[in-house]
């Protein structure tokens, strides 16, 4: 073995193989990497659509709830507007026992 320097001499045969098995080394390190970024991403992806069908749900219960209020609060006017008339508060009170002046008891 000759040195210069107290550094081996390399012959070049030697030094292609070294070349050759790094380069290998970072062809499999860079697929790997690639492959995990691939899966990764494919994971967030499939997270993604899941929440985006969750939330759609929620979505739709909260406009079926709106819509069946709305319904509500029309049937609750409707309501409001029958008991207002002159016509159901006289039923009402004579329901509950109450006379009017103009009435004549009929005892």
């Amino acid at each position: 073995m000759n040195q210069i320097n107290n550094n081996p001499v390399v012959e070049k045969g030697n030094q292609t193989g070294v070349n050759e098995s790094k380069y290998k080394r970072i062809i499999v390190a860079s697929t790997v990497g690639a492959v995990l970024l691939v899966v990764i991403l494919l994971f967030v992806m499939i997270y993604q659509l899941i929440a985006i069908g969750v939330n759609k749900r929620i979505n739709d219960e909260y406009n079926s709830a709106i819509a069946e209020y709305k319904r509500l609060i029309e049937d609750g006017e409707n309501t409001l507007q029958i008991r207002r008339t002159e016509s159901w508060i006289a039923m009402r009170a004579k329901e509950l026992g109450y006379n009017f002046e103009e009435e004549v008891p009929l005892n």
